[in-house]
């Protein structure tokens, strides 16, 4: 319902009348007259009220219907250790899919590493870092970032190489078809973080650590999900977008 549309301007204008003609009986001093026209103005005033309701229920409902479309089911002002109880609730339950994207995951490896056997038992595990080296190594994506969290230049490079160091065992045991590592080689946009059916994301901001952006939780069925999954899809099957580990990483 718009202010603007045709029905409303006469509903609106209709108890503007009623008020109107409430005020003028009011003025004429006859105590019947002057309870019709209280009568009247409270009616008028009753019809705005009702429908300032319902014209803000349509909007409420509107937006309501706009995160059920885009499949929201949280938010937060950041993620890792703000949120890691959601994680471990999710990750405690998954039998299906991890797909995790972001820069060198520095706390997705301090806080998991143990967990990371765990959970190629259960579901796929799929990783994406930024390739350290890409485009160059002295002008990488991964340096760009460093300087816009105020980061030391190599901070995520170290990040990376410290990750496949300490899952170089896990890659090459049974378990190395449920646990890949990929290095994507285009712009970092955004972080991922999948588990089955649920998938937390976020930006990636300037002047702001990773850590504090802030992130989403939206589930499948809803448009969002649709549109990340496909976009980390997209991203670890072409082989322009990532690359494999090569066989010294």
């Amino acid at each position: 319902m718009k202010v603007t549309a045709p029905k409303s301007l006469v509903y609106l204008l209709c108890h503007a009348l009623v008020f109107a003609l409430g005020i003028i009986l009011c003025t004429t001093g006859t105590v019947v007259l002057v309870a019709i026209g209280t009568s009247l103005i409270a009616s008028g005033v009753v019809g705005w009220v009702v429908y300032a309701y319902v014209l803000t229920a349509e909007r409420i409902s509107e937006r309501l219907d706009i995160l059920q479309r885009f499949g929201f089911v949280n938010a937060f002002d950041g993620r890792q250790v703000r949120i890691k109880s959601y994680y471990d609730e999710l990750l405690e339950k998954s039998s299906e899919q991890i797909d995790v994207m972001g820069f060198g995951l520095r706390a997705l490896r301090e806080d998991y590493l143990r967990e990371f056997i765990n959970w190629s038992r259960k579901a796929k595990v799929r990783i994406l870092l930024i390739d350290p080296d890409f485009p160059t190594r002295d002008r990488s994506y991964a340096r760009q970032r460093d300087h816009e969290e105020n980061d030391h230049s190599g901070t995520i490079a170290q990040q990376v190489q410290q990750f496949i160091s300490d899952t170089r065992d896990l890659r090459q045991s049974s378990h190395k078809d449920a646990f890949q590592i990929r290095l994507y080689k285009c712009l970092p946009s955004i972080n991922i973080f999948r588990v089955d059916d649920m998938m937390f994301w976020g930006p990636y901001l300037v002047k702001e650590p990773s850590r504090n952006s802030p992130t989403l939780l939206v589930e499948r069925g809803g448009l969002l999900f649709d549109h990340l999954a496909d976009h980390f899809e997209s991203i670890w099957t072409d082989e322009s977008l990532s690359r494999p580990l090569r066989y010294e990483e």
